[in-house]
């Protein structure tokens, strides 16, 4: 399904489902009230994050707090089937322990939740956790789990999101705080004490003290990949710089897309000064546009891999490149368990929520009045019908924050 046909669905239906399950809460919480305070010895936690594969790679702050909290803690996600790799990336979660939603049509997704929801709540879960910003459906699906306890975003008072008032910890979404620390709160939530409204009343690390997962790469893999751009262009060599041009954006917000245009004129003033070659990455659907930027670029020190890598050949390609310039969108996240240097472009959203983690990550944006437009208040549905914030974003000073990280690596 299209994200647009799911957003509808989960605006038109999820409202009352929410209220209807609110009630139904209500009444089981008479005959058998849950924990509302803070949880100890907790074995079993459902990770709800079908979306958003980039943020998904944040969470794992939050998972290694809650095994400082509970070493036996056994972490199971929930996601879309298309977003597996990612949490597999995580090194965290055992594939046997990712539950996996298909989204080709709204039969299928309808019963793979009524197939799994009956797996998951034979697993007698401690707690589940809706780590949606924006979906009623996550938060359904947290709370039909059967876990002994729920956490989840609540807008209280503010006008946001309805999303039913069942979570046994009810988070306020603070949209001043970056994603990672977000999710980091959701754990402290767990174990503050019964009574305090809103959670979190405890602080959260800074950006840099939060942990983040490594890639761990072999000399076999680094040359399969190495090969694999050698077969698609003969002339890439060793010594040359590798520098990354990913031009796409999810479909979720489009608007995040910088003009293709942009990508074509920086591509020619890289290869102008440095002896390098740029490498196009990317998903099948976009390998039209990609030939047209290596035509544009001439094909001579262009290497365009756009649908010719898995996600961990990608995450491997990485680790042997320079440098990456990207849409904001789930590559700069992934880039973040490697060392590569990543420029994110931010228009619509901002980098004071998802900028990418790590050493050498630079976030540009045009600083516009107007953005970021897009949030969870809005349900990611923007009215703008003209991303001025991503095409005022100057080629000059994209191409000034690639020199300067190219002279840091010293090539």
């Amino acid at each position: 399904m299209h994200p647009d046909v799911m957003r509808k669905i989960d605006a038109l239906v999820g409202p009352p489902i929410c209220f209807v399950l609110s009630l139904r809460r209500r009444i089981l919480d008479l005959i058998m009230p849950r924990c509302r305070g803070p949880l100890k010895n907790v074995k079993k936690i459902l990770m709800v994050k079908p979306a958003e594969m980039g943020s998904t790679v944040l969470t794992y702050s939050m998972l290694k707090r809650a095994q400082q909290l509970w070493p036996d803690v056994e972490f199971h996600f929930l996601v879309f089937a298309e977003n597996t790799a990612v949490v597999e990336m995580l090194g965290l979660v055992p594939q046997a322990n990712i539950h996996k939603l298909r989204t080709a049509d709204f039969k299928t997704f309808a019963s793979d939740c009524i197939s799994q929801l009956l797996k998951l709540r034979s697993l007698r879960f401690d707690v589940a956790i809706d780590l949606e910003f924006f979906s009623r459906a996550s938060a359904i699906l947290a709370e039909l789990s059967g876990a002994r306890s729920t956490c989840g975003f609540s807008r209280f008072t503010m006008e946001g999101l309805y999303k039913g008032s069942f979570f046994t910890h009810a988070v306020q979404y603070n949209p001043h705080i970056h994603t990672a620390q977000t999710f980091y709160s959701m754990i402290e939530a767990l174990i503050q004490p019964a009574g305090q409204i809103p959670l979190v009343k405890a602080a959260v690390p800074r950006l840099e003290q939060l942990e983040l997962p490594k890639l761990l790469t072999n000399d076999s893999e680094q040359h399969e990949v190495v090969d694999l751009m050698t077969q698609v262009n003969h002339r890439v060599r060793q010594a040359a710089r590798l520098i990354i041009i990913n031009a796409n954006s999810s479909e979720l917000v489009p608007l995040r897309r910088w003009p293709i245009e942009n990508f074509i004129e920086l591509g020619k003033m890289l290869l102008h000064k440095y002896d390098c070659f740029i490498v196009l990455t990317g998903v099948t659907a976009e390998r039209e546009e990609s030939e047209r930027v290596a035509a544009a670029l001439g094909e001579e020190r262009v290497v365009n891999l756009v649908g010719k890598t898995s996600l961990r050949q990608l995450l491997v390609l990485y680790s042997v490149c320079d440098l990456m310039i990207t849409n904001d969108s789930g590559p700069s996240h992934f880039a973040s368990i490697t060392d590569l240097a990543v420029i994110t472009l931010f228009g619509p959203e901002t980098p004071a929520l998802y900028c990418a983690l790590g050493k050498n990550r630079v976030s540009l944006t045009s600083e516009l009045a107007c953005s970021p437009c897009v949030s969870s208040y809005n349900h990611r549905a923007t009215v703008c019908n003209d991303n001025q914030c991503m095409k005022r974003l100057k080629v000059q000073t994209v191409f000034a924050a690639c020199e300067k990280l190219l002279e840091m690596d010293g090539k």
